[in-house]
């Protein structure tokens, strides 16, 4: 069967931007469908994989989106300007490589002209080596889509390195999740859904379409664990699942926090209490779906978020995989 691990490194194959995520859909069909599951996709490309069940009906969800850069328009030199695909720090763009959706690379770069203090996403450009316009025509249009460049790296013990992990580990826990379930009475929705990182407009309609009991979300919080960090969490990367509390967008329902940190501590299963009053994950819309969704969430810690090089421990990512399994197993969720 597939490990974690095999699917974040399937799903490296491919690049899934806000509003460009067929390909990253299709790729997670695909080891859907190898493991005997139903899947299909709704009219805005969130995927919704099913394990049939007779019990009541539950959503996993995690955003397959990822933020990115948007063309806007090429100058007469050649040189692109663009805007921002979802929320991406002005710190993170000085000299950084990036790749379109079609594999042209190119490196983002900033007027020399502005101070560093007032530098703005208006400041920045893409430089693909193009001479002039014409030449940058030919590559790259008004329109078109780039990521930050990279792939996964694996770094000493099981912590990685990649893009975008932000949402692609909360991915991965939740298909390894729904590919691993055996005993389980619940009837299971995996929703991979789209367009997250520009407002969490795709869990709306898939939560609103699988009519779901309750719902539990899969996504990253910041590891508040480095020098320096002004933190406003104890979230620590290597401290186990995080447990959503609360964040800037929802308060999870008590009875799933409860249950979820309850079948923790029964079964050994290292965890963390997530409480962050910034940012929000795709529980603010599916809370609020139809007239209402009792909603949790399992968070990965993540370092360095939002940025070209987002990092990981591989033992967080099978400790939230494990918890689900074992609470959805165990009936340990009873609403």
């Amino acid at each position: 069967m597939l490990s974690i691990t095999d699917i974040l490194k399937k799903m490296y194959t491919v690049k899934s931007p806000s509003g460009f995520e067929g390909e990253m859909a299709r790729v997670i069909a695909e080891m859907a469908e190898k493991a005997g599951l139903t899947h299909c996709t709704d009219a805005l490309g969130n995927l919704v994989v099913r394990r049939s069940g007779v019990g009541k009906r539950v959503l996993l969800d995690a955003h397959m989106d990822t933020t990115g850069f948007l063309a806007t328009y090429v100058d007469e030199k050649g040189f692109i300007r663009f805007d921002a695909l979802g929320g991406v720090p002005v710190p993170e763009l000085h000299n950084t490589p990036v790749e379109f959706l079609d594999g042209t690379p190119g490196t983002i770069s900033y007027e020399q002209k502005t101070a560093l203090k007032d530098r703005k996403m208006s400041s920045f450009f893409i430089d693909i080596g193009a001479k002039d316009e014409a030449q940058a025509r030919k590559y790259v249009l008004p329109g078109d889509a780039a990521v930050f460049a990279g792939g996964l790296r694996e770094l000493p013990g099981k912590r990685i390195a990649a893009p975008y992990l932000d949402n692609r580990i909360g991915c991965a826990v939740a298909l390894y999740t729904i590919i691993s379930l055996s005993d389980c009475d619940f009837d299971v929705y995996a929703s991979f859904s789209v367009q997250e990182e520009v407002g969490c407009r795709g869990a709306k309609t898939a939560a609103y379409a699988t009519d779901v009991d309750f719902a539990i979300v899969l996504d990253v919080t910041d590891a508040c664990d480095t020098p320096g960090f002004d933190g406003y969490s104890e979230v620590k990367m290597g401290g186990g699942a995080a447990i959503k509390i609360m964040d800037k967008a929802a308060i999870a329902h008590p009875a799933i926090v409860s249950a979820l940190i309850r079948c923790a501590e029964e079964n050994k299963i290292s965890y963390q209490r997530d409480v962050i009053t910034v940012g929000g994950t795709d529980a603010g819309s599916i809370h609020l779906t139809r007239n209402g969704i009792p909603t949790g969430g399992i968070s990965v810690p993540v370092r360095y978020m939002h940025s070209p090089n987002e990092v990981a421990d591989l033992e967080d990512a099978e400790a939230a995989a494990k918890l689900l399994i074992r609470a959805l197993e165990s009936n340990a969720i009873i609403l």
